[in-house]
């Protein structure tokens, strides 16, 4: 396990605060842009429409948002939606990981810091999860509407939101934290 960490962590952890803040506004660019590229390539499926396959947890239900999509003409456009999936799989995940630790760190406290560190673990699992998921979702989508692929897309899907809100969580308490740095020296006065 050291040496996976070793492997990942070190330069993350290790980054300068001003490597870690070019690399997070590089990155809330990228999937800035991303999102809206995205928007404009999948219309007329919208984002929440896949999300809504992705949490099916139903065979029933995933059987009938497939067979709405064939009808609707949208069906292609969910399968591109899965395969560009896995490019922003690796730019939230980085991403979040990023601004993990650059939030910790501006905070100045050694716990955020470090937690900082635990959230960027936690992504990449986010980021296996999103991975299974999407390979259960490709297979529901190729005709194999089954209950193995549909259970497995639902808690890939549960396990990767969680960790991606816990995520947004901790980085409003970092930011809240270094508002709080500029607060307190004024107290004093």
């Amino acid at each position: 396990m050291e040496s996976h960490y070793s492997s990942f962590m070190k330069p993350l952890s290790m980054a300068s605060l001003h490597q870690l803040k070019r690399w997070f506004w590089i990155l809330l660019l990228a999937n800035a842009i991303y999102m809206v590229a995205i928007h404009f390539l999948l219309q007329p499926l919208t984002s929440s429409e896949i999300v809504h396959f992705e949490t099916a947890r139903k065979v029933s239900v995933a059987e009938t948002i497939i067979q709405e999509w064939k009808d609707s003409g949208k069906l292609n456009k969910a399968v591109i939606s899965v395969y560009v999936d896995f490019l922003f799989i690796l730019l939230y995940t980085s991403g979040l990981a990023v601004g993990s630790v650059f939030l910790a760190r501006l905070t100045q406290h050694e716990i955020l810091g470090r937690a900082g560190k635990l959230f960027a673990w936690l992504l990449v699992i986010a980021g296996l999860a999103d991975i299974v998921e999407n390979i259960a979702l490709l297979r529901s989508l190729q005709n194999y509407v089954q209950h193995v692929n549909v259970v497995l897309a639902y808690d890939m899907a549960a396990t990767k939101f969680s960790i991606i809100i816990l995520t947004v969580l901790f980085m409003i308490i970092c930011l809240i934290f270094w508002g709080l740095l500029f607060v307190e020296p004024r107290k004093g006065k």
